[in-house]
């Protein structure tokens, strides 16, 4: 059995700098990223991103402390690669795929 890896960073301004490989301890399922909003000017928001493992998907756990704060997990080793990459991002994108497709239908198709 192979060892469990995610990327890991602490507040970092960047992804490319949260690009640190960890093992993770053996109870630990899931890959991490939090993106925080620390920007202080509401035109120019400022983000700061953490990565970690962890041993459940925090995404609902945390979701009502800020909503400055994105939490995404997921459950692949290194599947943490990007800034944000959760369930919750892509269902929005797909999300917005298939409403953009049914309304293509009824406009055009009737």
């Amino acid at each position: 059995v192979y060892p469990f890896m995610c990327y890991t960073c602490q507040e970092q301004e960047s992804n490319k700098d949260c690009l640190t490989i960890s093992m993770c301890a053996k109870e630990d399922k899931h890959c991490v990223t939090v993106r925080k909003d620390v920007g202080t000017k509401p035109d120019k928001p400022k983000y700061v991103i953490s990565k970690m493992c962890s041993p459940t998907c925090p995404e609902t756990d945390q979701q009502q402390i800020q909503s400055s704060q994105n939490v995404s997990c997921c459950e692949k080793p290194l599947c943490n690669v990007n800034g944000v990459s959760s369930r919750r991002s892509s269902h929005g994108v797909m999300s917005l795929g298939v409403l953009a497709s049914v309304t293509c239908i009824f406009a055009f198709g009737s």
